[in-house]
């Protein structure tokens, strides 16, 4: 029953096919990078993606997303990042790409799937890999609460781009 909750709201972000995940890490960035471009999001490939060292940025508004040139030689962990980021754009369309706002995948399954919080919370933190939550709680602890969500959001999907993939043909 409780993989059945747990399921329930994937079954209703997408129409995920789990089978996309035999292309190689390489095969399934070019896919998805492709899918993002064809939104209009203009993907740079630099050596620093912000102020810090990070990997990976999307900006909302400006449908901009930086990507890391260093990410290039761990084609898995480029995966992830880009997948990260491309729940940002998702994110961005349920709100309208064209707009500078964003929602969160929480508030579009309490709104359009009627889960509870509880319930919503519960299937991100299924999703959430436990050895990254203290890196995830540090990293979000200065956002305020819809940032961190989103942020939250991102972290806990970034290992499902078969999903990601298909949240963005369907929401965008």
């Amino acid at each position: 029953m409780l993989f059945f909750r747990l399921l329930l709201p994937a079954a209703l972000l997408v129409g995920w096919n789990p089978s996309a995940g035999a292309a190689s890490p390489s095969a399934r960035t070019d896919l998805l990078m492709d899918q993002l471009q064809q939104l209009g999001v203009v993907i740079d490939r630099l050596d620093r993606c912000g102020p810090g060292a990070e990997q990976a940025a999307y900006n909302m508004g400006v449908n901009r997303l930086c990507l890391s040139e260093g990410l290039k030689d761990e084609p898995g962990l480029q995966l992830d990042v880009l997948t990260h980021e491309a729940i940002h754009v998702v994110q961005d369309c349920l709100d309208g790409l064209e707009t500078p706002s964003s929602s969160t995948i929480s508030l579009m399954l309490q709104k359009h799937g009627g889960f509870s919080r509880a319930q919503v919370d519960r299937f991100f933190a299924h999703y959430l890999d436990s050895s990254t939550a203290e890196h995830v709680l540090r990293v979000t602890q200065s956002l305020g609460p819809l940032q961190r969500r989103r942020e939250l959001e991102a972290y806990a999907l970034q290992g499902q781009t078969g999903m990601v993939e298909t949240m963005l043909a369907r929401h965008c």
